[in-house]
């Protein structure tokens, strides 16, 4: 009993850094277009780039609020977001030689990844389905109630 309480635990820290580390992107990438559209004054062409972290910053902080409530989905959406940045920070350590762009993609991507665990955990843990419409809904069945026989 202790060792389910300890996992569940456990699951619940892992899926709130995941949940943590897609929110920071979220808000680093919004933080970054406020200043894009400030420096867009002068320059014309940041204003693009303002767009697309505002875009990419609030899909972000979208997905995190689905992966808060344990939707795999958008987990899954965020961490190939992710591995994207990653695959684009080794691209650019190749061509410049320079490993500093790869390491915050890097530590968000690994907090991120362990969320997908922690869901499994959680769901299969308490025993329950919880429905993907409202989280505060549970839908307990067993097989005997389902069973005809």
């Amino acid at each position: 009993m202790t060792t389910q309480i300890q996992q569940i635990s456990e699951s619940r820290k892992k899926l709130a850094s995941a949940y943590r580390a897609v929110y920071a992107i979220g808000v680093l990438c919004i933080f970054l277009s406020i200043i894009f559209f400030v420096a867009g004054n002068r320059l014309p062409d940041y204003l693009i780039l303002g767009i697309g972290f505002l875009f990419f910053g609030l899909l972000y902080l979208v997905l995190g609020f689905f992966v808060q409530r344990k939707s795999k989905i958008a987990l899954g959406i965020a961490v190939g977001l992710m591995s994207l940045n990653v695959l684009t920070g080794i691209y650019n350590m190749i061509q410049t030689g320079k490993p500093f762009g790869l390491i915050l993609p890097m530590i968000f991507l690994g907090q991120t990844i362990e969320g997908f665990k922690a869901i499994e955990v959680r769901t299969y843990a308490t025993g329950t389905l919880r429905s993907p419409i409202s989280s505060n809904l549970v839908l307990e069945t067993s097989i005997s109630e389902i069973s005809p026989f």
